[in-house]
């Protein structure tokens, strides 16, 4: 074999074994892609897994509060809770009232402000739930006064088994109070008020700090803590008396 022959035989052999090393590096790489693809997802999978866990046990937890709030409010004088859910209903018939002659949007930026929200999310919200604002407003006055996790949503699920009256006095808030703030809150929303991120306050043995929502956002609330003094010491308000 010449020179020149074996000169081309050598390339050649090079040219091969070039070529089997980048086929084979390709191979390699593609199994260690899809072994990192494969621990990705079971990764994914396992953090899917926990989240669902969690959301499941949150929902668990959510609805044996509700029962007993349901459980709770029927321990209630069942005349006071009809006279309180009949002033309740029409608080918010009067929102829903003045939503239609003003429009969503003013209704929806009165209560946003209100509730320390945007316009979008409370619109969004009440488009999630098929609820009417009135029981949005009522919701979100509870919610803001009340010891207890449960969300606006939830509390419009339980308005769905049963009345306003019930749930206020099974999350341990004094019915009249309840009736005076919504109506109060009513009447921001139907720009008879100015909003000012307040929401009033509910007193009761299950009050926020028993002082209803200014004591747990913040301080600034107007009440006063002889008003603090005089919560610590009331219960759930099944003797109250509802101003007409």
């Amino acid at each position: 074999m010449n020179k020149s022959r074996l000169s081309l035989a050598v390339a050649l052999s090079l040219a091969i074994a070039t070529t089997a090393y980048a086929q084979s590096a390709v191979t390699s790489g593609s199994a260690e892609g899809r072994a990192t693809s494969a621990t990705e997802m079971q990764g994914m999978k396992s953090t899917t897994s926990t989240n669902a866990q969690a959301n499941a046990t949150a929902n668990a937890d959510a609805r044996a509060t509700m029962e007993k709030i349901k459980q709770k409010g029927a321990t209630v004088s069942a005349d006071a809770r009809t006279r309180a859910e009949a002033k309740l209903d029409a608080s918010a018939k009067s929102v829903n009232d003045q939503a239609k002659a003003q429009g969503d949007a003013k209704v929806a930026g009165r209560l946003a402000a209100e509730f320390k929200m945007t316009a979008e999310q409370l619109t969004n919200e009440k488009n999630e739930l098929n609820a009417s604002w009135g029981e949005l407003m009522i919701a979100h006055s509870l919610v803001a006064n009340s010891k207890t996790d449960l969300t606006a949503s939830q509390l419009i699920e339980l308005r769905n088994e049963t009345g306003w009256g019930q749930i206020a006095a099974g999350m341990g808030l004094k019915l009249g109070e309840t009736v005076s703030a919504v109506r109060a809150e009513s009447r921001v929303a139907n720009g008879l008020a100015t909003a000012d991120g307040k929401v009033a306050a509910i007193h009761g043995e299950g009050a926020r700090a028993g002082l209803g929502v200014n004591a747990g956002v913040g301080a600034a609330s107007g009440v006063g803590t002889s008003n603090a003094n005089a919560a610590a010491n009331a219960g759930v308000g099944v003797g109250i008396k509802i101003k007409p």
